[in-house]
């Protein structure tokens, strides 16, 4: 049986989400930020401040990473983290007035190169594709976990 990478799920969703992160990142260039500051941005701007932990959750990435993704932001201008007046040994992480300033290009930027992924399809398209995805994602997230108690 001949296997065709462009009939297994896991390598169109893969082409796809690098298609689109290299999208993202030309788009993204002139306004010097990088697509790794979108989950971030986005999320900020959704909760307001909140702490690196809850961002990384909120966000779905992992810790490291987020740690590393908000270090070059704060170099970048882009958050500050401020002193919890409830807790002082919790930062809270909050977007600065340049980055509120950008999300409003950003958001277009996005919005541009979604409606160009779903040229030539149904308006139903990109609603169906998101919660097919988010399914996916969900079931690979159990059977991750279940394989993780498997192992123990």
């Amino acid at each position: 049986m001949d296997f065709n990478r462009f009939d297994s799920a896991g390598f169109v969703i893969n082409w796809c989400a690098r298609v689109f992160e290299r999208r993202m990142a030309e788009a993204l260039r002139p306004l010097g930020i990088t697509p790794a500051y979108l989950p971030p941005l986005f999320t900020l701007s959704a909760l307001g401040g909140t702490t690196q932990g809850e961002l990384a959750k909120a966000s779905a990435i992992q810790q490291p990473t987020m740690a590393l993704t908000l270090r070059r932001m704060e170099r970048d201008g882009l958050i500050v983290r401020v002193q919890d007046e409830t807790d002082h040994r919790r930062a809270i992480i909050r977007l600065t007035p340049q980055a509120e300033a950008l999300l409003p290009q950003v958001e277009a930027l996005a919005q541009s190169i979604n409606a160009a992924a779903f040229d030539g399809l149904s308006a139903e398209a990109p609603t169906q594709l998101i919660e097919l995805l988010r399914q996916t994602a969900e079931n690979l997230e159990k059977q991750q976990t279940v394989a993780a108690v498997h192992d123990s």
